[in-house]
């Protein structure tokens, strides 16, 4: 299913009549998810803030869900944060905030410690995609039979994974985080890596000195990273 899920969070207490910045990003644990409260929190969030502080703005935060055909917010000073094989024609990329590579995760239950356990074990996949072809080659170059369960939508994936008709499953690893967090389960997400898949600062073209600000502040809070 690809979605956008179009809610603008204000993220500081600055007055109504004060400008905004507009930031899109992924949502997952630890870069942008909300606690029990319904308060955001992690990097992205703590980035556009910053950047907002450069311009003497607010924040304003949009969730982009999982395969979101266009990124929000678009126009104007603006940010967005998300997968670099996601970034829109008409978005500058910037830094690397974080690497999201490619996983496995299993049942909390199951005996895999690593890919090699789960030859010919049913592994969920999005059949055609990026993470189908990062899957296949991992196990032809280690040499470990593969089994796939595919579908060909992400929530119907992630339901027969949480229902146990396969052994495991395969996305970016803030996906796994982000599923295993919204059911509540333990699952263990192993530590073969299948393919980098960086999370990168984005924004809207022809924008004098735009991209150079954002980029300064990303490195400033990031330590260069």
């Amino acid at each position: 299913m690809r979605y956008v899920l179009f809610c603008m969070l204000v993220l500081t207490g600055a007055p109504a009549a004060a400008r905004t910045l507009a930031c899109g990003g992924t949502v997952a644990p630890g870069l942008a998810y909300p606690d029990v409260s319904g308060a955001w929190h992690g990097l992205e969030i703590t980035l556009c803030q910053k950047i907002a502080g450069q311009i003497g703005a607010r924040a304003l935060f949009t969730p982009i869900m999982q395969d979101s055909d266009v990124p929000p917010p678009g126009r104007g000073r603006s940010v967005i944060f998300v997968p670099a094989g996601d970034i829109a024609p008409g978005y500058l990329p910037g830094p690397v905030i974080y690497n999201d590579n490619q996983a496995i995760m299993v049942p909390a239950g199951s005996k895999a410690r690593d890919a090699a356990a789960l030859a010919n074990a049913e592994i969920c996949v999005e059949p055609g995609s990026p993470e189908d072809f990062n899957l296949t080659a991992y196990f032809a170059a280690h040499k470990i039979a593969l089994r796939e369960f595919v579908f060909q939508e992400t929530d119907e994936m992630h339901d027969a994974y949480v229902a146990g008709r396969c052994d495991a499953i395969t996305a970016r690893k803030s996906l796994l985080i982000g599923l295993r967090a919204n059911e509540g389960r333990n699952d263990v997400i192993l530590p073969d890596n299948l393919g980098d898949n960086p999370i990168r600062a984005a924004t809207p073209a022809g924008i004098s000195g735009w991209a150079a600000l954002v980029a300064h502040t990303i490195k400033e809070n990031t330590h260069g990273l």
